[in-house]
């Protein structure tokens, strides 16, 4: 029972992928490490140009102490008019999440019904 899990724990608590890794399906746990990658930094990526129209062009003239209050505004005006962008990172993240976990519990099962774990 610990063999199936094991990579489902894996995958559930560190990412796509991870558990696709324990289960010795390299070139799947890479890929799924790599999208996850690519999403987040996508995401970011977006993120921050979306942001900057709101902020201004200068941040080296910002007082410190409002720069977190400038930064809530901002990141409120981006959330409020293309939050619809991040809900859909958000979503294609956690397809990725849900195969990985899927995935590697079905694969663990299968493996464990082989005598030698081979698939």
């Amino acid at each position: 029972m610990a063999s199936v899990i094991i990579p489902v724990f894996l995958s559930f608590f560190l990412g796509p992928g991870v558990g696709q890794l324990y289960n010795r399906e390299y070139k799947k746990g890479a890929i799924l490490i790599v999208l996850s990658f690519v999403a987040l930094f996508g995401a970011g990526v977006w993120y921050f140009k979306a942001i900057q129209p709101f902020l201004p062009a200068d941040m080296s003239s910002v007082d410190p102490q409002a720069l977190q209050e400038l930064l809530k505004n901002a990141a409120h005006e981006v959330a409020a008019k293309k939050g619809y962008i991040l809900s859909l990172s958000q979503a294609g993240l956690m397809v990725l999440w849900l195969y990985g976990v899927v995935d590697a519990y079905k694969v663990a099962i299968k493996k464990k019904e082989i005598p030698n774990g081979r698939v």
